[in-house]
């Protein structure tokens, strides 16, 4: 009894990681929150400071 509690448990666990998948790949590949991404132009700079250091 055990061992099907456990089967079953399993079996749904893998159902719901499935359909959680297939609904990922599905989406129509725009980023959720558009508004937060910063798309730079070649040679444009960002406002992030860069540090080179020889130790």
């Amino acid at each position: 009894m055990k061992k099907n509690i456990l089967g079953a448990f399993v079996i749904i666990f893998i159902t719901v990681a499935l359909f959680l998948m297939i609904d990922d790949i599905t989406r129509n590949g725009q980023p959720r929150n558009p508004q937060n991404a910063k798309v730079f132009q070649h040679g444009q700079q960002s406002e992030m400071a860069t540090l080179d250091s020889n130790d």
